[in-house]
Formats: C-alpha cells, sequence, structure tokens
C-alpha cells in the first residue's frame, strides 16, 4: 500500500464563487431602520386626531372589562376603515388596548406603541371618497341627460 493513498487528496472546489463581501456591510438602510424604529418609540405624544390615537380611545370605550364582542370589534374595524387606518393596523390597535385594559394599565401609557404602527395616510382615503362622490354626479347627469334626450326624441 502507498503511503499517498492512506492520505486522501482533498481540495477546495467553488472557491471562485464565494462572496467575500457579506451582505450586511452595507449598513445604510439598517441603520435608517433603525433611526425610524428608535424616533417612533420615542414619540410617545400623539396628536388627539390622529386616527391611530382616536381608534384606539374608540376600541377603549367598546370594551366590556378587557373582553370585546363581534359586533363591537366590527364596528370598530368599520370606524377604521373610515378613518383610513388598514386592518392590520385597526387589529393591532385593538390588541395594544385589549392587553393595557388585562394589565390596567390607563390606555395614554400605549401611545408609545399606537406611535410604533405605521400612520394612515388620511389623502388617500379622502381622495377616494371625493372620486367617488364625483363619480356618481356624473353619472347622475349623464343618466338624466340620456332620460331627457329619450323623452324628447319620441
Amino acid at each position: 500500500m502507498h503511503a499517498d493513498s492512506s492520505h486522501p487528496h482533498l481540495r477546495l472546489v467553488g472557491r471562485e464563487t464565494v462572496d467575500t463581501a457579506p451582505d450586511w456591510r452595507d449598513h445604510s438602510a439598517r441603520r435608517d431602520v433603525e433611526r425610524e424604529t428608535r424616533a417612533a418609540a420615542l414619540n410617545t405624544n400623539l396628536d388627539p386626531a390622529d386616527p391611530r390615537w382616536v381608534l384606539a380611545a374608540r376600541a377603549h370605550h367598546e370594551l366590556d372589562g378587557s373582553t370585546l364582542s363581534p359586533e363591537r370589534r366590527e364596528r370598530i374595524l368599520r370606524t377604521a376603515r373610515r378613518l383610513g387606518v388598514r386592518m392590520f393596523e385597526a387589529n393591532m390597535i385593538i390588541a395594544i388596548v385589549q392587553d393595557h385594559a388585562r394589565a390596567n394599565r390607563p390606555l395614554g401609557d400605549a401611545q408609545s406603541l399606537l406611535g410604533l404602527l405605521r400612520k394612515p395616510e388620511r389623502e388617500v382615503a379622502d381622495r377616494s371618497a371625493w372620486t367617488r362622490w364625483i363619480g356618481a354626479a356624473v353619472l347622475a347627469v349623464l343618466a338624466n341627460l340620456i332620460l331627457i334626450w329619450w323623452l324628447l326624441g319620441r
């Protein structure tokens, strides 16, 4: 038996394809996210007209102890839609309010958590409502014009 056969010959394969620059080297995106999260966490004072705070107050009002009936939850979710709050955020707000109620903490303590949630883009909701009203008015005028044309055309 040869001395060489007792020691297997190993070689490194694919070394050219190894990425030597890890993805985490570019920290700018990570730093931006961390900075935004810290700023949101430190911003504990929500505007009283902020839809997140309005919805939290509404949810707090609808609670029976720390429980929420399905009918009341549906009312809160309808309010959330009108305020432009996405369903995910609305359910998170309800969960935060229920958690504070279970722990007997005041609703004001929830402001820092509510501030972490995405702020609704109210202009989009307002614009879509106006678009629907304008569309309905245009359709009504067109329907009236067609009716007048049909009545006078005979």
